[in-house]
């Protein structure tokens, strides 16, 4: 289900907030309650807190996980400002609740349709449940008090969704040219801007048009001054709209350019080929994938507005809060007692949450 939601990032999150029912006064509701509490409706359709909640505690452990592996305290993140007055706690909120939205449209569709799963899709619905059972973290299962039940409930929901998503793309062109993958590969020493900057980049340009062009011998150049320094990249067309790009993408194998680009400096920049075969053939999946997703976005705009209103009930869906982290760093022994054991431990246990992040979030329908 992950490959799914990559694939059903919402078009318009803005028609997320279509309404929000301000409610009654109630009571705050406890965990035991949440498969009867109302925090969402579409038209006629009950969405209920038990889905929201589990949806946002997954991408929270994940969230929370992602953080640490750079090397950051999850403490206290979800309050932090993404410099648009928004926390990334609502952010986060948001982003779940757009991709419930998203699968209730997509099933709502794929029902319409009369497309149905298969029996061994729906097998496959029982693996990916138990999978995620059993992978999943016990703080996540203490905050969701999810059941295997209502796990499957939302994997198949999901999966209908899917049916949907396929239906969108069916006539999408999956042949693509090499003439519209071809990728090229340069070289290039960047000259930082400084007076004399122009002049040592025309000698560059004049010593790799001389055959100074291997990846040895221009690295050797950025090496003489530390205003030099020396990138290889590999694109193509559409990749990238700059004077450095621009100028890469025009030039035949084996052939040098230099120009200048604000604010950097000045390149000289070296062909090494205008049209590498591998890069070239691993481009093209992603070219199918951006035209699949360009016509789902078209598609699924359309059934948007034949969609019947969503409402959120904000005094319900604000009862969910990252107040306590679910990620917990794993312990390690103490300097001392560290051996070569305990480091493959605290490997093992790190891949461990790292599955369990994963597998935790598969069902998720936040966009990512």
């Amino acid at each position: 289900m992950k490959k799914l939601l990559r694939k059903l990032a919402p078009v318009a999150a803005a028609a997320l907030l279509l309404g929000t029912a301000a409610g009654c006064g109630r009571t705050r509701v406890t965990l035991e309650t949440y498969p009867d509490t109302v925090v969402a409706t579409l038209g006629d359709t009950k969405i209920y807190l038990d889905e929201a909640n589990y949806m946002a505690r997954s991408n929270q452990y994940m969230m929370e996980y992602s953080y640490t592996m750079y090397g950051m305290d999850p403490a206290g993140m979800w309050q932090a400002d993404l410099g648009t007055g928004t926390t990334y706690e609502a952010y986060s909120k948001q982003s779940v609740m757009a991709g419930i939205y998203q699968t209730y449209v997509l099933k709502a569709k794929a029902e319409e349709l009369g497309l149905a799963l298969s029996e061994d899709e729906l097998k496959k619905v029982d693996e990916s449940v138990s999978q995620i059972m059993e992978s999943m973290d016990e703080s996540v299962k203490e905050a969701t008090n999810i059941t295997e039940e209502r796990l499957k409930e939302f994997v198949t929901d999901n999966a209908l969704a899917m049916k949907a998503y396929e239906e969108a793309i069916k006539d999408v062109d999956t042949e693509v040219s090499d003439e519209e993958a071809a990728q090229h590969i340069i070289r290039y020493v960047l000259v930082k801007d400084g007076e004399d900057a122009e002049t040592q980049a025309e000698e560059i340009k004049a010593r790799v048009e001389g055959g100074e062009n291997s990846e040895e011998a221009m690295k050797a150049i950025a090496e003489e001054n530390e205003n030099f320094s020396y990138m290889t990249n590999t694109y193509g067309d559409g990749d990238i709209d700059n004077e450095v790009g621009n100028l890469g993408l025009s030039l035949k194998t084996g052939e040098t350019g230099s120009v200048h680009q604000e604010g950097y400096g000045w390149y000289v920049v070296y062909c090494v080929t205008d049209f590498d075969r591998d890069a070239t053939d691993r481009e093209k999946p992603d070219i199918v994938r951006k035209r699949q997703s360009e016509r789902f976005q078209t598609v699924y705009a359309g059934w948007v507005e034949e969609a019947p209103s969503f409402k959120v009930d904000e005094k319900v869906w604000s009862q969910i809060t990252f107040d306590t982290n679910l990620y917990k760093l794993p312990e390690t022994a103490a300097p001392s007692e560290t051996s070569g054991e305990s480091e493959t431990q605290t490997e093992e246990a790190r891949a461990a949450d790292e599955t369990a992040a994963e597998s935790g979030a598969e069902e998720t329908t936040a966009a990512e």
